[in-house]
């Protein structure tokens, strides 16, 4: 450590005696000019490397001197003159000085006192509440800059603040006078720009009388003893200033041109405008949401989050009552309440002899209590729907058949199909199911001229559907994700299917053919429903489908006695029968199948 400092400091004296000796030889120039112009050298433009001050007040010397006059020595007319040339110098450099610092001087207070009345004007900004008039704000400001202020300047700068969307503002005329009043203030943005004021008021001070002392510095240190390195520290922090300063003239400029100008603000109003009227519903959209809306309100009950009433009772401390729907634990003589609760909850295949627990819904109170609750608007009289609003149900349909066999021609035309085939998923099913190539081949195109088909897919049969769909003539236009859960409504972790993961949902792959006149906009599509029997589809989906295409005829295909729906044909080997009411359909299918079997290939 004692090395390096001693090294510094030698490198220091070194350097001093560098200096020095550049000083000295500088001196040595100046004095060989002047000696060589008091000796007669009358060229004013001489070397290069000549330097002569401008002086003013000094005395010109003549050129040429009577033959009696008597000359000093050369040395005392070389002392006198650069006594004279540094006198001057001196004074040339301390009326530079003075001048720069009267121009600071004169020019600073302004500038401040703008600065200083904005600043003023923004804190009683961000501390107002609109509305405020701006002789309020003059008011104001006079009292706390303790001068008089005319209301043209404030509005001036309200109109300015107003123009950077600082402030929002109007402005009255009565009586030939203009009163701006400020309706709203943008906190953040105003509290930004103050901010950034405080900020050039700190710095503006110290760079102007840097600025301004700058000449006079430059000048003195031609002739001074002092080290260089001041004087280049000097200058950078001067160009640092200078380029502060450059940054923050370049940031209003962008600031100016980043700003909208009313034209733009216009069109931007005008797009909001055009935006909010096409996302209002129309008087149509408000007429169909009204017609399928609940009657009397919700009828769905919500399940207690706690499961058992015990459960309920024990969380809530028996404070207060609950009216939600709980489940009630189905103990059975080989139950082992230890093991918890069921995986597969209602949907077990073996819930006679499965260990673990199962539930039931507890009904116990609560048809009472939901009479009770209900509230008073349900019975009153509501106003009856116009006859073209009224949606007339058909009695169910089905025939049993199998779908490969069946001739579809005799069916109809429909406005809407579903169907839940039983795809060949590569695992083991309760169920049989039909090959790749037998789903191909179904004649569905000839039931559909336009309108809608729904396809439930599952795992590979997801790729299979999208094919089926476009080779039938359909554009895949949506999908329906049905989120399953099990019995206590929580979401199915462990399902039955899936290769590599546990699935807890399925899709349902909308369809459509033509341009089919359906409801828009009236269902999402998800659905979250409880899981029942093995490939049992959420009765919501009849719903959302009646809700799209209310009144039309629709078509099931693989249903099962618990799909038959009013205005619903189902198609299914594991139907009971026949049961049509159309007499067109009756007829045709009369025609084509007069032994009413049709679950076998026909012989003809």
């Amino acid at each position: 450590m004692g090395d390096e400092t001693w090294a510094n400091i030698q490198l220091v004296k070194s350097k001093r005696e560098i200096f020095r000796e550049k000083i000295k030889k500088r001196k040595a120039e100046r004095e060989t000019i002047l000696s060589s112009v008091s000796g007669g050298g009358s060229s004013s433009s001489g070397s290069p490397g000549s330097f002569i001050p401008p002086v003013t007040t000094t005395p010109t010397i003549p050129t040429t001197l009577p033959s009696n006059t008597q000359l000093p020595p050369a040395s005392a007319v070389a002392a006198a003159a650069a006594s004279a040339s540094a006198s001057a110098a001196a004074a040339v450099a301390a009326a530079a000085a003075a001048v720069a610092a009267a121009a600071v001087a004169a020019a600073t207070p302004n500038g401040s006192a703008d600065l200083s009345l904005e600043c003023a004007l923004l804190e009683s900004l961000s501390g107002a509440l609109p509305p405020v008039q701006s002789t309020q704000l003059t008011q104001t400001l006079s009292t706390k800059l303790r001068k008089t202020l005319q209301s043209k300047v404030v509005d001036n700068l309200l109109q300015k603040f107003a123009y950077k969307e600082l402030i929002s503002i109007t402005q009255d005329t009565a009586e030939g006078r203009t009163s701006i009043t400020v309706t709203a203030v943008q906190h953040s943005k105003v509290t930004a720009v103050l901010g950034a004021e405080y900020r050039e008021k700190k710095l503006q001070p110290v760079t102007a009388s840097q600025q301004g002392e700058r000449p006079a510095t430059e000048k003195v240190a031609v002739l001074s003893d002092e080290p260089p390195l001041k004087i280049l520290r000097e200058d950078k922090e001067n160009k640092n200033d200078k380029d502060k300063r450059k940054e923050t003239q370049d940031d209003d400029v962008m600031s100016l041109l980043s700003a909208q100008s009313i034209r733009e603000r216009e069109t931007k109003k005008v797009g909001e405008e055009i935006m909010e009227l096409l996302s209002k519903p129309t008087a149509k959209e408000q007429s169909i949401a009204q017609r399928f809306r609940s009657q009397g309100g919700a009828k769905v009950q919500e399940f207690c989050p706690h499961g058992t009433k015990e459960e309920c009772e024990r969380a809530m401390k028996k404070s207060l009552q609950c009216g939600r729907l709980h489940f009630r634990k189905i103990i059975q003589k080989h139950t082992d309440e230890s093991l918890g609760d069921c995986s597969f909850l209602n949907t077990c295949f073996h819930m006679d002899t499965c260990r673990y627990v199962h539930y039931e819904v507890d009904y116990t109170g609560v048809s009472e209590q939901h009479q009770h609750d209900q509230p008073p608007s349900i019975i009153m009289p509501r106003e009856r729907p116009r006859q073209e609003e009224r949606t007339i149900l058909f009695p169910p349909q089905w025939i049993q058949c199998d779908l490969r066999f069946l001739d579809m021609s005799i069916l109809g035309k429909f406005a809407v199909i579903m169907a839940d085939p039983p795809w060949d998923i590569h695992m083991e099913l309760p169920y049989g199911t039909m090959s790749d190539d037998e789903m191909r081949q179904l004649n569905i195109p000839i039931m559909q001229e336009e309108g809608l088909i729904f396809l439930w897919v599952t795992g590979r049969a997801m790729e299979l559907g999208r094919e089926c769909l476009k080779l039938w003539g359909y554009e895949r236009v949506d999908e329906i994700i049905w989120v399953k859960t099990n019995q206590l409504q929580r979401i199915i972790r462990t399902g039955r299917t899936g290769h590599w993961l546990n699935h807890g949902k399925e899709h349902c792959l909308v369809g459509m053919k033509g341009n089919p006149k359906i409801n828009r906009g009236l269902d999402g599509d998800v659905i979250v429903a409880e899981v029942r029997a093995t490939s049992h589809k959420p009765d919501e989906i009849y719903g959302i489908i009646e809700r799209l295409s209310p009144g039309t005829r629709k078509l099931e295909l693989f249903g099962r006695p618990h799909n038959v729906q009013p205005n619903w044909v189902t198609l299914g080997n594991q139907l009971e029968g026949v049961n049509l009411l159309e007499e067109d359909l009756v007829k045709s299918f009369k025609e084509r199948y007069p032994d009413g079997i049709c679950r076998k290939p026909s012989s003809q």
